[in-house]
């Protein structure tokens, strides 16, 4: 089986949030769509193991943020590969308080919705919440949105093992490219896509990155990578 023709189902790549603004709550999702009009209605896909499961589950209502294509990969690190137990996510990131009452992130956003749960599915490391729309706006309608396919192959992205689209890539079992993997978040330098928003190009090999270059993910020193 090659799972890599699930790829080929447009995903995209958005912050859902629920909670409170005394307990804001959030991470990365790709896998949300909209399953009817009448009403308006969405699934997204959230990880068991999250915190903001259990946001949802208490407040009954969810934001999702639809990033823009060029959203740097730390803020797509610090909401896709950290827990909200041990990391302050809202401290330095824009957002407002919308009218469910849960936090909705505008930094690199291009539109928002805000929904209600009106039931969840159990698929197994996943819950899958049916919200209905309550309130959906632009906030830069000039952007254009990231889809999962531009951040895994042209940014070099990669998701977690929480990920509702994770598997490991033959290449990274075999180590057959130039690619390096942070032991601190698990993010992969991979020298095809070098790290543009730091400023490196692709085709650049671990080795001659810059002394100063940290991973883009976590911040990590390139003492903390390992070959893969």
């Amino acid at each position: 089986m090659n799972l890599d023709a699930l790829f080929t189902l447009n995903c995209g790549m958005y912050i859902l949030c629920s909670g409170t603004e005394k307990e804001p709550s959030g991470l990365i999702i790709n896998a949300l769509v909209q399953v009817t009009a009448f009403p308006n209605q969405v699934i997204a896909s959230v990880n068991k193991e999250s915190l903001t499961h259990k946001a949802i589950d208490r407040s009954g209502v969810f934001t999702v943020s639809v990033l823009e294509r060029e959203t740097p990969l730390q803020l797509i690190g610090l909401y896709g590969f950290f827990s909200g137990k041990n990391k302050a996510k809202f401290s330095n990131v824009k957002y407002f308080i919308g009218k469910t009452g849960a936090p909705v992130i505008t930094e690199h956003s291009v539109a928002y919705l805000e929904a209600k749960m009106v039931s969840k599915l159990d698929a197994g490391t996943h819950f899958l919440y049916l919200g209905e729309v309550l309130e959906a706006e632009f906030l830069n309608p000039e952007l254009k949105p990231m889809l999962y396919t531009y951040y895994r192959d042209v940014k070099g992205g990669k998701v977690p093992r929480t990920a509702a689209t994770y598997h490991a890539s033959p290449g990274e079992e075999q180590g057959v490219f130039d690619r390096y993997r942070c032991k601190v978040c698990g993010y992969i330098y991979d020298s095809r896509y070098g790290d543009p928003d730091s400023g490196i190009e692709p085709g650049t090999p671990f080795d001659d990155l810059p002394f100063q270059w940290t991973c883009p993910i976590c911040g990590a020193q390139r003492d903390q990578f390992e070959q893969v």
